[in-house]
């Protein structure tokens, strides 16, 4: 039955629209209707007024899908995850790699390639009806005011805000390597600053300094600061110091702990002047041990202040949201190997452990499925990334305890999260199904844990002081025994008095009283 030109190109609309889909699918683009209608749109734009440059693009999306598809099935979508994996990748991982697809996906990649072939060996014969001009414009209207809202909202950083397949595709391959150079240089740049600390005395009690920065956990979701579950059973016996209301200099790892863990106490920070450089102008040997990411947007500053550690070991070579998941119990065994490691006699060493934490999604976080606390998930999946660090925490103590040497711990969070609404249930109303993300509006973003345990000591001491985390450096240079006229705040941070300027930074690192800072409480079923 041959159909009418109407009918022909009523059904080429169509299976653009699934090209579309396709397409999107294909690449491993999240599907959502913007994306779609913008692809669509785009080839309906250049089937009608640019036809060869359409047949051109149609080609390209083919051959697109038969050499990234396989990729995508495995990784999703270009990333800067991808393009660093893929620069530092040896021949035998490169051969690993290509084991690890199954044929399926060779099979799916080439039904897929097929699809836009398809469409434009059906449009050979297709007459095209005329438009109205004003349809073309309406089109073209609808595509930059969807194109702006999305640059408007932000959803670009690193990306492209045409969402239209295969152009978002081909300004990723373009951008994000080009984000890779530009990280990498920043570090080279930052590492080759030099410090200026002085030194005014340094003495320290203990052989091993062992500092572990924690992630996301906000302290009343922890039994240790009151919450009614049972989470931290290791702290509640052996923490001898508990801030109880230490504050995060931030609401999220990159400002939080460029203010926390470098010089700045509110001002632009200096991040050659860091707590690792601190540690080795003391004389103190350096180790840095991360299960978070070496490099990316939200990890290439942090990773700078690693680098510059004696001695670094990071599990994830890229980006904190790359390639298969790392758990943080795989850095004791590292801890094990530096504790064996000689050190001389009068020296000290300090060793940084960067965990993954409660970082979202917690459901990422833990190697097996939560407990069951209440209905909602992703609340019991915090309360158990809470107690897999409580747990961690334990076999760090236990492991430190068996080399025999003297030693201190000191844990904290990097920040907080507040509740906020999952986007799958914008019509439900029901406070528990909410969903803990970032923000900076809520003084649970920044009411973080700081606890102190020490080898020689027993009891439990509770100290009420509030404390801003931009005094952070100061009292981790105190906990180490080093003292700096440019870390005033050092003798009083685990005093019993409260900061003078009580001030966190927002997401644009700008300073705000704690006093204006909003209450996002416990959902009512977890008090």
């Amino acid at each position: 039955m041959k159909l009418t030109p109407r009918k022909h190109y009523q059904l080429t609309v169509v299976l653009l629209l699934i090209y579309s889909i396709v397409m999107i699918y294909a690449l491993a683009y999240p599907p959502n209707p913007n994306r779609i209608i913008e692809t669509w749109l785009l080839n309906l734009l250049l089937q009608r007024f640019c036809p060869r440059l359409w047949h051109g693009l149609m080609w390209l999306s083919a051959i697109i899908i038969l050499l990234y598809h396989p990729t995508a099935a495995l990784y999703g979508r270009p990333s800067f995850g991808i393009v660093a994996s893929l620069l530092s990748t040896t021949a035998s991982e490169a051969s690993e790699y290509i084991s690890a697809i199954s044929w399926q996906t060779y099979l799916a990649t080439f039904l897929l390639a097929s699809i836009p072939l398809f469409v434009v060996r059906l449009s050979r014969s297709l007459v095209v009806p005329r438009w109205r001009g004003y349809w073309g414009f309406l089109l073209v209207l609808i595509l930059v005011l969807m194109t702006a809202q999305t640059a408007r909202k932000g959803y670009t950083t690193g990306g492209f805000a045409l969402r239209a397949q295969p152009i978002e595709f081909l300004a990723d391959a373009y951008l994000q390597p080009r984000a890779y150079f530009a990280e990498l240089a920043k570090m080279k740049a930052d590492l080759a600053k030099p410090d200026n600390w002085q030194i005014s005395s340094s003495q320290q009690i203990y052989r091993n300094y062992v500092l572990i920065i924690g992630e996301s956990a906000r302290a009343d979701y922890m039994h240790l600061y009151g919450f009614k579950y049972t989470n931290t059973p290791f702290l509640d016996k052996h923490a001898n110091i508990v801030m109880d209301n230490m504050l995060s200099a931030g609401p999220n790892t990159p400002i939080s702990l460029l203010h926390g863990l470098t010089l700045s106490h509110g001002k632009p920070f200096s991040i050659q002047n860091n707590v690792i450089t601190l540690a080795k102008k003391a004389g103190m040997d350096t180790v840095w041990l991360s299960n978070q990411g070496a490099l990316g947007q939200y990890d290439t500053s942090i990773s700078t202040i690693a680098h510059q550690a004696n001695q670094v070991t990071f599990l994830k070579t890229t980006g904190y949201d790359f390639g298969e998941r790392s758990f943080d119990y795989q850095l004791v065994a590292p801890l094990q190997k530096i504790l064996a490691q000689p050190l001389a006699v009068s020296q000290s060493r300090l060793i940084v452990l960067h965990i993954m934490g409660s970082h979202p999604n917690p459901c990422d976080r833990l190697p097996q499925p939560p407990h069951l606390y209440v209905e909602n998930n992703n609340s019991n999946c915090y309360i158990d990334s809470i107690r897999q660090t409580d747990s961690l925490l334990g076999q760090i103590y236990a492991t430190l305890q068996s080399s025999g040497q003297p030693f201190s711990m000191l844990y904290f969070s990097d920040h907080g999260l507040s509740h906020d609404k999952n986007s799958y249930e914008k019509n439900s109303i029901v406070r528990s199904a909410s969903i803990l993300r970032h923000n900076d509006h809520f003084y649970q973003n920044y009411h973080v844990p700081l606890v102190v345990i020490n080898s020689d000591q027993s009891g439990q001491l509770r100290n009420k002081a509030q404390r801003s985390g931009l005094e952070l450096l100061d009292g981790i240079a105190q906990w180490l025994g080093i003292r700096s006229p440019q870390l005033p705040y050092g003798e009083q941070f685990f005093s019993t008095v409260d900061s003078t300027q009580l001030q966190v930074l927002d997401f644009n690192q700008r300073l705000q009283s704690v006093n204006q800072l909003q209450s996002d409480p416990l959902p009512a079923n977890l008090r």
